[in-house]
């Protein structure tokens, strides 16, 4: 990872627009986004809140993988696979060699998809996903049950915190509402009045992607087995929800990360969430989920 304090660098400038698949699949369902407990602005140190003017983590070859999103509603099974994909590249560990088998594998275990029945591609609540990759974990030919231990809640809306999700956590995780006129563009960008026919949101589906990257004007998603730029006014058009998962590895780390992030007080929360008692339905409380 660079991070870059120059405000014109621009990820365009060493970027190659992809070529994305004639009729890709969506397949989050932005009726049930994911809204955990934790809020990442409440560990964000307002004075140290300062995200570089750009991160580019370039990892030239890296082939990402289709992950079976170009023909099934897997795209939140696929962000999750690639998140992890970037945790190593970002440590510079053995990346897993994920397959569309792999995906489709926890797509069944997630939402019930029949490989032998079409109809049971209806795509993934994001929650029940995330509570999945929790535990019991995502079981791939890697021989590994790779887990989280929390999700914590970014505001879409609010740039600077998007940034620093992406500089302290490698990816930002985006439930976007894509509208039609995205499809066939290489580079996201609002099209119309982003509010009505074509270019409304959600009028193409609903669409989960992993952020890795950002300058002043874009930010680089994967998807589709792809890297792809969009611009700030289609994210903050189109962004409906976002978040940063928290992995067994980022519990070793301690004091204030390099964008504000207090570290220490973020770890202690979620073992207090994590070490509470699981509540049965009916008993008149409830934990939070993460």
């Amino acid at each position: 990872m660079t991070r870059i304090e120059d405000p014109s660098f621009r990820l365009r400038d060493e970027h190659t627009p992809p070529t994305l698949p004639a009729t890709p699949k969506t397949g989050l369902n932005l009726e049930t986004l994911h809204r955990p407990t934790l809020k990442l602005a409440d560990y964000i140190r307002p004075a140290l809140a300062a995200p570089p003017a750009a991160i580019s983590r370039p990892h030239p070859g890296f082939q990402w993988g289709m992950l079976a999103n170009d023909r099934l509603g897997d795209c939140v099974i696929a962000m999750m696979l690639h998140s992890i994909e970037d945790f190593h590249l970002d440590a510079g560990t053995p990346v897993p060699a994920f397959t569309d088998q792999d995906a489709v594998k926890i797509y069944s275990a997630i939402t019930g998809y029949n490989p032998n029945d079409p109809n049971s591609d209806q795509g993934t609540n994001e929650t029940t996903a995330m509570s999945y990759w929790e535990h019991p974990g995502l079981s791939t030919s890697d021989g590994v049950d790779h887990t989280i231990v929390a999700t914590v809640a970014v505001d879409p809306s609010n740039l600077n915190e998007c940034r620093i999700a992406i500089d302290e956590f490698v990816d930002l995780q985006i439930a976007i509402a894509l509208p039609l006129t995205a499809q066939g563009q290489k580079e996201w960008t609002v099209v119309g009045n982003g509010r009505t026919g074509n270019s409304a949101p959600g009028s193409w589906g609903g669409h989960g992607i992993p952020y890795r990257e950002y300058d002043a004007e874009t930010f680089k998603c994967v998807t589709w087995g792809a890297e792809l730029l969009l611009t700030v006014p289609f994210h903050e058009t189109y962004a409906q929800e976002a978040h940063v998962v928290v992995t067994k590895e980022m519990l070793g780390k301690t004091g204030v990360g390099p964008s504000g992030v207090a570290w220490d007080e973020l770890i202690a929360d979620i073992k207090v969430l994590n070490s509470a008692p699981a509540v049965t339905p009916g008993s008149g409380s409830a934990t939070p989920a993460v």
